[in-house]
């Protein structure tokens, strides 16, 4: 689309036609018209080429500064990303890291109850032989002195 609009600069009427709609040529032009008026009142020129021109340097140091900050930004937007692949990165090892620790905790409990029957029949066993030498100690103490009964005798 070829959008003819006229807009008024620094005074000056201007029939500017481009692929933008009327509100976006006429927010240039706005944009020109406020920077020569500004311009205009801060130096003591009066004609209006050397405003002009004075205004063009002006918006093309915008410009500029504007391109300097689009270049840091997309530095930054790139370290953002790097940073953002080696954060996914640490998290999915973390997640494998986390699946095999859970695998070995459940492994390790399997254990556990395995070791603690163990350990319950050992204990019986400990005590059924605990018993045992018990009673043979009974025994023993009996036979003895069944022993001496019979050497007094």
């Amino acid at each position: 689309m070829d959008e003819k609009v006229n807009v008024k600069i620094f005074g000056q009427d201007y029939l500017i036609s481009g692929d933008k709609d009327k509100e976006d040529i006429e927010k240039v032009a706005e944009y020109v018209d406020n920077k020569m008026h500004l311009i205009a009142r801060v130096t003591d020129k009066r004609g209006t080429g050397t405003i002009a021109v004075l205004t063009a340097i002006n918006i093309t140091d915008e410009y500029f500064d504007a391109m300097d900050e689009i270049e840091r930004l997309k530095a930054a937007n790139q370290q953002i990303e790097k940073d953002a692949q080696r954060y996914l990165k640490m998290l999915d090892d973390t997640k494998e890291t986390h699946k095999q620790s859970k695998e070995n905790l459940d492994k390790l409990m399997e254990q556990s109850k395995e070791d603690e029957t163990k350990y319950r029949e050992l204990e019986k066993k400990c005590s059924e032989y605990e018993n045992s030498i018990f009673d043979l100690q009974m025994e023993n103490i009996q036979l003895k002195s069944e022993i001496e009964k019979l050497t007094k005798e």
